[in-house]
């Protein structure tokens, strides 16, 4: 039987984070992954802070325009964040989605269910680093976002968010028992569809 819990080979450095052993559809393919993930207190500089970064003064300084949810699929910063999120690229997803998440109402759908997909990046980046009770805490408050989301929005960005949480609350459960989730191929792949159009 094949194992696929993510290998960290002797001459990985601590806290690297290693591409998925799956392949996943493309939603922004014009966009060329970045050439690692970073991982906070991991080998690699930040990306954005140090010169040396892989999206150093490459990200846009100001903030994103406002944007609708029903163009979910022509909006680069949600699908370039699918992408990366899909890839293992946790906080670069972050990254990406706060930058829409930034110009919503704080308490509209579309602002929660995204703040509720960064605190789930930011809970898989703890699993990352064996941080259980801040990848406990952060999962939990991620998935209760994505509820509150779906309490009045069902279908968002091309996805119907009860089976985004159901997914992500089946990976996260081993957190319950203080034990950590594998970063494999069971890790949830986010898939917008038109078939779930919002």
């Amino acid at each position: 039987m094949l194992d696929l819990e993510f290998p960290v080979p002797s001459a990985t450095p601590p806290h690297a984070l290693l591409p998925p052993e799956r392949v996943t559809q493309r939603y922004w393919p014009a966009r060329p992954f970045p050439p690692y993930r970073y991982v906070p207190g991991g080998p690699h500089p930040h990306p954005i802070r140090d010169p040396s970064g892989h999206s150093y003064e490459r990200l846009p300084r100001s903030g994103h325009p406002t944007w609708d949810p029903r163009e979910w699929r022509t909006l680069e910063a949600w699908l370039w964040g699918v992408d990366l999120f899909n890839a293992f690229y946790f906080w670069e997803a972050h990254e990406a989605w706060e930058a829409l998440w930034a110009v919503k109402a704080k308490d509209s759908p579309p602002a929660l269910f995204l703040q509720g997909l960064i605190q789930l990046a930011a809970a898989m980046l703890k699993v990352r680093t064996a941080s259980v009770d801040a990848a406990g805490t952060l999962s939990r408050e991620g998935l209760d976002k994505i509820a509150l989301a779906a309490s009045t929005a069902p279908y968002l960005l091309g996805l119907r968010l009860e089976d985004v949480r159901a997914a992500f609350i089946i990976y996260f459960r081993p957190l319950a028992q203080r034990t950590l989730p594998r970063l494999d191929a069971s890790v949830p792949i986010l898939t917008p569809a038109d078939a779930l159009d919002a």
